[in-house]
């Protein structure tokens, strides 16, 4: 209908009014020390640091001159635009007139290009420009190509609407292939005809990598096949000198506020050429937007400027900006070049020296390149990257620098830098994502949630602003030195939060320091906070912290063996296991007591640029790498599940996988005490399929030379408590241990028998020890290397063979295997304990058996039960006891791996197949204890009026459970 104008004309602002060169030094000088926050402290879990923000790619800080300005001069004046009648009216739209003037000054826009402030930075520019531009609406098919750097912002919008969207691969310097542009458009126009719409969608800048994009080149390849140019400034705006009307004039850009120094909560801005401008009416329907109204009709503004800042415009932010802009042009985009060029020159040669730190993107020193750098760092003794979150928080509690981790919302070039392939990366989203049968409403979710979102892809972003000095830099690039060389040594200090990636210092799991808006109250007497003001002292300035860190370092080194470190390996599913790229904790800890260990091989091989090609890929191609230098075979497909199977229970009495109508299978204290159980063992028992092995008579020295190993005193400790607090061994007992072939159980043995010659010297309780092995009788499946072992032992030890795997696959109906062969050992067991004249079984349960069976009758039967440490069976002609049930199976692993015990590999397909609940309890236990390292001796505490119960008998268990609750 028409436009309406207010307040008076605003003179031109000339850009050669900022031609300072003689002040410009003295101008970046200023900034140092006005900057906002330079001097602001940190109370972390290594005391008190100076924060040092390098994070100006994400968003810049503000300057106190600027905000002083700001309050002062236009606050006091601040009201509503568009009008011109009161004097704050007319100031604040003036104000607003003359930022938008200053923008146009910056970027050298004419008359046919428009300037529009577009709210909340890049993105929303983006999203108004295909508005503008009624792509939605048109007839024609649009495509678009753009660079493989872009940023979300500048890459899903134009999903949404465009036919197709072509990456244009880059050179290894990182600039865009013109040769690829020139063939990308070429076969566009042939496919799609000389009418369709293209759309060149292109970063200036790189947000991850900081290379420079020659934009006057790429434009002239664009417009040569009449293609569209627009381009995405956010990253570079603040930084580079920025040409709408070159010589290849721009059609469109746009740039976020909030990323120039001193732009804070400043709006974004999208320029725009009003040739390509379709729409009529607002994206955003309402005030300020409407040239009149009436009952029947409304009238929409013509200035696009005017008509797509609909309601209260952001003054203040849009003045904040226009103070930014200034700064920058008067510190001029020359020496802003050279300042940067010089950061980046040093950084990289810097960088390049660092061992273990692997940069991301082309290596390249051209001019054309900003400070900003993307890096991972490997643990060289496992291969595998320490975690960006976790590197990021070491490098915020060590020093203060504030850095970015994630991704940086630049998902495919990430996973490009990364070398993450398409499959792989759709392993990564199953993995990652969450579940969709979760209700969102009901459950009060905040965020996305997932178990494994700490196996989410990432690295770590540092930038450096153009006014830091290069002894400055120089610091910070130390610190990165030293984190490089000692991240080690800090890792078991800290706890991974499975649900969120996030790694914190274990004394620092609550923001001790934060500021709260809550403690704000409005009185009689003004604003006053309820919470004390944070005073500190004089803190020093980095190169002192740099000093001290070497001996954090050592005090951490030496707290390791005296640190609770979970084992986070149990926190992530089978199938998921090979996409961990990170190193744990407990794999630190591990190396450092010179344990062999295994390591999945890492997923993500950092892309090798032309420069400096050392073919690292091949490095660590593979399924698994062994610490010592080995590298394991492939794996054969379908033959993962197998691989490294040990036998869960690790007991003959297996409670994994049971028949979901079997009531008995799901009780864990069935062992000996139903009849009928060892009435079906003796159907299928052949009592010839046996074999026993007696002890000989030995000399001093012979016995002395036997196989046996003398337990951990911690371990040996929490054993024998329990034994003799619950009178598990007594006077004249033949005890039996229960011996599968597993970790547990074998450790077992050989606890017990140290136990044994310790009563034996003190003339105290007298025993036999003796070991049963049931065998099922499945070819995946082989306990006969026992029968040596037990004979080299010169202990009492029967061998009862029963075909339990063939009787399964003959019964008719039956719907799990393995609760059929649980049943039959369970029978057989006690019917050859019998039959031999011992009156115990010792069970290898371990505190974590407990623990997961606690949970599985919880979620599965209803029932507040777990395995008891001990109890009679109902004849009362046999006893089963526990007495690892206060160990950790942490605890039993380490010593069956440190003397080599004969493990027997379970791999049987009954068992296997699938997940069983039980893990995934175990999964879901090891993810919180990596956030609560005492959650099991919680545990402990809780499950013990469980674990005492001692009647067979389900009511009296019951009963017993209660009383003993009550006690406690």
């Amino acid at each position: 209908m028409g436009t309406r104008r207010f307040g008076e004309k605003i003179p031109e602002i000339l850009e050669n009014s900022y031609e300072n060169a003689d002040g410009n030094d003295e101008i970046v000088e200023w900034m140092r020390g006005d900057e906002i926050g330079n001097d602001a402290v940190m109370n972390g879990p290594f005391g008190l640091r100076k924060v040092i923000y390098c994070d100006y790619t994400a968003s810049a800080r503000s300057f106190g001159s600027i905000e002083a300005y700001i309050r002062t001069e236009v606050l006091p004046f601040y009201g509503n635009t568009h009008s011109s009648v009161t004097v704050t009216a007319e100031q604040t739209t003036l104000f607003m007139h003359e930022a938008r003037q200053e923008i146009r000054a910056m970027s050298g826009c004419g008359d046919l290009d428009s300037v529009i402030f577009t709210g909340s930075g890049a993105t929303c520019a983006v999203d108004l420009l295909v508005h503008l531009m009624r792509i939605d609406e048109e007839e024609s098919e649009l495509i678009v190509v753009h660079s493989s750097h872009e940023h979300h912002s500048n890459l899903l919008p134009w999903r949404h609407v465009a036919k197709a969207c072509i990456r244009v691969e880059e050179l290894e310097n990182g600039h865009v292939d013109l040769g690829h542009l020139r063939k990308v458009l070429e076969e566009a126009r042939k496919e799609y005809g000389a009418g369709v719409k293209i759309v060149g969608a292109f970063s200036a800048c790189s947000n991850l990598t900081g290379i420079v994009i020659d934009v006057q080149a790429v434009t002239k390849v664009l417009k040569s096949f009449n293609a569209l140019s627009i381009w995405d400034f956010a990253s570079a705006a603040p930084y580079i000198p920025i040409q709408v009307n070159g010589s290849q004039p721009l059609d469109a850009l746009f740039f976020s506020g909030h990323k120039f120094p001193g732009g804070v909560s400043s709006p974004g801005v999208l320029i725009v050429k009003k040739t390509l401008i379709r729409a009529t009416r607002p994206k955003r329907l309402g005030g300020g937007t409407v040239f009149f109204v009436n009952e029947l009709d409304e009238w929409y503004l013509k200035e696009v400027e005017h008509r797509e800042e609909g309601g209260t415009a952001d003054a203040i932010g849009a003045v904040r900006l226009a103070m930014a802009v200034k700064m920058k042009r008067s510190v001029g985009e020359p020496k802003i070049r050279d300042l940067e060029a010089g950061i980046t020159r040093f950084v990289l040669k810097q960088l390049k020296e660092i061992p273990n730190l692997e940069l991301l993107g082309p290596k390249t020193t051209l001019p054309e390149r900003l400070p900003v750098f993307s890096f991972l760092i490997r643990n060289p003794d496992t291969n595998l990257f320490y975690h960006h979150n976790y590197i990021s928080v070491l490098l915020n509690d060590l020093f203060g620098i504030q850095t970015r981790a994630g991704c940086m919302c630049a998902g495919p070039y990430a996973h490009k830098l990364l070398g993450i392939d398409e499959q792989l990366s759709l392993k990564f989203v199953e993995a990652i994502r969450e579940t969709p049968q979760l209700d969102r409403t009901h459950l009060r979710r905040q965020n996305e949630y997932s178990q494994r979102e700490f196996l989410r892809p990432g690295f770590t972003r540092i930038s450096f602003p153009y006014f830091f000095t290069l002894q400055h830099v120089d610091a910070i690039v130390s610190a990165l030195r030293f984190i490089s060389e000692r991240a080690a040594d800090f890792l078991h200090l800290y706890q991974v939060n499975c649900e969120t990636g996030e790694w914190h210092h274990h004394n620092q799991r609550v923001f001790h320091g934060r500021r709260w808006l809550g403690h704000v109250q409005f009185t009689g007497n003004g604003l006053k906070k309820s919470q004390n003001p944070l005073e500190f002292p004089e803190v020093p300035d980095l190169q002192k912290f740099l000093k001290m860190a070497e001996s954090e370092a050592e005090n951490a080194r030496s707290s390791r063996i005296l640190t609770k470190i979970p084992d986070g390996r149990n926190a992530i599913e089978q199938e998921f296991h090979e996409l961990r790229w990170f190193v744990l904790p407990i794999e630190i800890a591990e190396i450092c007591e010179k344990r062999r260990i295994s390591v999945p091989a890492c997923v993500i091989k950092p892309r090798e640029y032309a420069e400096d090609v050392d073919n690292i890929r091949e490095k660590f191609d593979g399924f698994q790498v062994e610490i010592d230098g080995q590298i394991e075979e492939d794996v054969p497909e379908g033959a993962e599940a197998f691989k490294n199977c040990e036998i869960e229970c690790d007991d003959v009495i297996c409670l994994l996988k049971c028949d979901e109508n079997d009531t008995r299978a799901t009780e864990p204290e069935n062992v000996g005490m139903d009849e009928s159980e060892a009435k079906e063992a003796k159907k299928l028992d052949d009592w010839n399929k046996r074999v026993i092995v007696r002890p000989v008579e030995l000399t001093k020295e012979q016995e002395n030379r036997l196989e046996w190993h003398v337990p951990p005193l911690d371990m040996y400790k929490k054993v024998t408590d329990m034994v003799h607090q619950l009178k598990m061994i007594r006077e004249g007992d033949k005890v039996l241990v229960c011996l599968s072939g597993g970790k547990d159980s074998l450790s077992l043995l050989h606890i017990l028998r140290y136990y044994q010659i310790r009563c034996k010297k003190a003339r105290s309780t007298s025993f036999r020890l003796g070991a049963i092995t049931v065998d099922p009788g499945s070819a995946e499946f082989n306990p006969r290397p026992l029968i040596e072992y037990c004979r080299r032992l010169n202990i009492d030890y029967f061998y009862e063979e029963q075909d339990i795997i063939g009787a399964a696959k003959s019964t008719p109906g039956l719907r799990s295997i393995c609760a059929f062969c649980s049943r039959m050992k369970r029978g057989r067991l006690a019917a050859a304990a019998q039959f031999h004249g011992w009156n115990v079984l010792a069970m290898g349960q371990h505190l974590d058996d407990l623990a997961e069976s606690f949970f599985i009758a919880a979620f599965q039967n209803g029932n507040l039960s777990t395995m008891k440490a001990q109890y009679t069976t109902k004849d009362g002609a046999l006893r089963v006891i526990r007495p690892l049930v206060m160990v950790r199976e942490k605890a039993l692993r380490n010593f069956a791996e440190e003397k080599n015990l004969p493990i027997v590999a379970e791999n049987c397909p009954a068992c296997f197949n699938q997940a069983t609940e039980r893990h995934r309890v175990k999964q879901m236990l090891a993810q919180q204890e990596l956030i609560f390292p005492d959650l099991f001796h919680s545990l402990r505490s809780a499950l013990r009026p469980l674990l005492l119960v001692d009647s067979a008998v389900t009511s009296e268990m019951r009963a017993q459970a209660v009383q003993n609750i009550v006690n406690a």
